[in-house]
């Protein structure tokens, strides 16, 4: 078994390597707008879009068939986009014209503090560190490990080029996170994903286990969490929002403002991506059917 395992694993890694060279070959417009019309034309014949067709039907129901499947084309897009831009970083961390950022006086207003931002894997969520580094403040970013082992060291490898501050999600990376907010560092976190030791929380009318970290942090220590969105405007171009800090109504007991503070932020998500639903990764399997 393991051995197969090991044969998969360099399998993808060669293909990683296959498009990365590829895109090589043209500017990043062009590879882009390249690699995500292939990932629109054969993505969704694949099996996981049933997966990403269920979650539609669950998250929007008002969507007919031909809406969900027009969706999930313009996800598979935006995800090859995605991947194609990631392979040329360099292009995105040198031309900064490329980021529009607004709401960028609540980025200036906490600029000598740690703050945690969130967000969802939205449009190119990896431009999000970037943007924040064009104000010269020190961000860390908080990765998932991939089961691959060879495609994680080259993902490291690639996400340091955005910054050399990131830490493991989950339980272990939790207190490298707590030293870096008190050094005056801040973090960026991607929240719309499954957490198996997360709180189980509503999420567009279903619950789901949810990462409670940005929420413990800033109760128990103070930390402003900002939220944040993405958008993919013309070609390889974004916009970056941020708004202000997540505040509620506190009670005095932990557990239920930790929950409450976390429902917050995924009624944030949500609306995010009820604008922009073709631009999230639908794909994850978000809700766990036990607790539903």
């Amino acid at each position: 078994m393991f051995i197969f395992k090991l044969i998969r694993y360099a399998m993808e890694m060669q293909l990683v390597i296959f498009l990365s060279l590829y895109c090589k070959l043209f500017n990043i417009n062009k590879s882009s707008h390249q690699i995500g019309l292939l990932a629109r034309k054969y993505g969704p014949k694949l099996g996981i879009s049933k997966r990403a067709n269920q979650n539609l039907k669950n998250a929007l129901p008002s969507l007919n068939n031909e809406e969900r499947s027009e969706i999930i084309k313009d996800m598979w897009e935006n995800l090859g986009r995605t991947a194609a831009e990631f392979f040329s970083i360099k292009t995105l961390i040198k031309e900064r014209e490329r980021i529009n950022i607004k709401g960028i006086e609540i980025l200036k207003d906490n600029i000598d503090n740690g703050v945690i931002y969130v967000s969802a894997h939205m449009a190119n969520w990896e431009v999000i560190p970037i943007a924040i580094k064009y104000t010269d403040k020190k961000i860390g970013a908080v990765f998932r490990e991939s089961n691959n082992y060879f495609f994680n060291k080259w993902m490291i490898k690639k996400r340091k080029l955005i910054t050399e501050h990131q830490f493991p999600k989950g339980p272990s990376g939790v207190k490298e996170i707590l030293n870096f907010l008190r050094n005056k560092g801040s973090i960026a976190m991607l929240v719309d994903q499954k957490l198996s030791n997360g709180v189980k929380v509503e999420f567009f009318g279903q619950n789901a286990m949810t990462a409670s970290t940005p929420a413990a942090l800033s109760l128990k220590y103070g930390y402003p969490v900002i939220p944040l969105r993405v958008k993919r405007r013309d070609n390889v171009n974004f916009e970056i929002e941020f708004f202000e800090k997540i505040v509620i109504d506190k009670t005095g007991d932990l557990e239920i403002d930790t929950l409450a503070f976390t429902r917050e932020i995924n009624l944030f998500l949500e609306k995010i991506i009820k604008d922009n639903p073709e631009e999230w990764f639908w794909l994850h399997n978000r809700w766990d059917k036990r607790f539903n």
